[in-house]
């Protein structure tokens, strides 16, 4: 009787074979006998001498512990209710996978986040440490969409100008990744809370189908959005460019939130100089840290 091979066989010998071609192709061996040669070598049984793959490793994971409450619990009490809608109502094109209907309970570790965040005053600082996929970036963009909406409350419906809210990624690959989910759950506010992706690919000038998006430079100078999404060196040249002035003026006093993403990649001389940084952002914008909620983020 043949013994059944293992679920994982299957995927193993594609990821093998594909490999070995891939190899093969680009080392470009002429000799017949040589390339037959590594092929028989390369594709053996993963974990074998010579095989392309080591043997298969296996992690075990667990759910995340979901919340008692849902986020139409949370409405109108720790969640601001149109924050709510814009997260069950994103654009059409974005609903399959931003759409989160009142219904949903969110996971514990986020609704804990939503409370130190929300309800604590005076402003205070969280570290998020959780799986990937894990819902991180919830745990501090609610909190800050339910205070800019709360702000748009107070001045009457009127759009916010001024950076609130910077978002500190360490590469532009990971700034841009953020771009549908900001559309997603801003857009529904009808260009009152507005973003922008600051890199080194940031147009002059430019214009976006979305009104919620500021896509090019001149138009960040022109009305600084409330969300600023970045790195730390287009941080530090917004701090001392004339042509960038504009944005730390028309953000006096407003600045209440510094999310750093991957928090752990910054360690010895590299912390030291985001923690300089910082500090001169603070007095940038005209705030001091005890204004400012300080969220670090990190799977690791």
């Amino acid at each position: 009787m043949t013994a059944a091979k293992p679920f994982y066989a299957s995927l193993a010998e594609q990821l093998n074979r594909r490999a070995t071609r891939a190899v093969l192709g680009l080392l470009g061996f002429r000799n017949d006998a040589l390339r037959e040669h590594l092929r028989e070598r390369f594709g053996q049984d993963a974990g074998l001498p010579g095989s392309f793959l080591a043997d298969p490793v296996f992690e075990a994971t667990f759910g995340w512990q979901p919340a008692q409450s849902s986020l139409s619990d949370l409405a109108g009490g720790l969640l601001h209710p149109a924050v709510v809608r814009a997260l069950a109502e994103p654009p059409p094109a974005l609903r399959k996978d931003y759409a989160f209907p009142s219904t949903i309970r969110p996971y514990q570790h986020q609704l804990e986040a939503w409370q130190a965040l929300i309800e604590a005053k005076p402003p205070r600082s969280v570290l998020v440490s959780s799986g990937t996929g894990s819902g991180k970036t919830e745990c501090f963009l609610v909190p800050i969409l339910c205070d800019l909406a709360e702000e748009i409350d107070r001045r009457q419906g009127e759009s916010l100008t001024g950076v609130r809210a910077v978002f500190l990624y360490p590469l532009n690959a990971l700034i841009k990744s953020q771009k549908d989910r900001l559309v997603a759950w801003s857009e529904p506010f009808g260009g009152r809370v507005r973003f922008c992706l600051y890199n080194g690919d940031t147009p002059e000038q430019g214009k976006s189908e979305w009104a919620s998006e500021v896509a090019d430079r001149r138009s960040l100078r022109a009305n600084p959005p409330p969300i600023l999404v970045t790195n730390a060196t287009m941080l530090e040249y917004l701090l001392v460019r004339n042509e960038d002035r504009p944005i730390l003026e028309q953000s006096q006093g407003g600045l209440r939130w510094i999310v750093i993403d991957e928090a752990h990649t910054y360690i010895g001389s590299q912390a030291a100089e985001l923690t300089l940084l910082l500090r001169r952002v603070l007095h940038a914008f005209g705030v001091d840290s005890g204004q400012v909620h300080f969220v670090a983020t990190s799977a690791t």
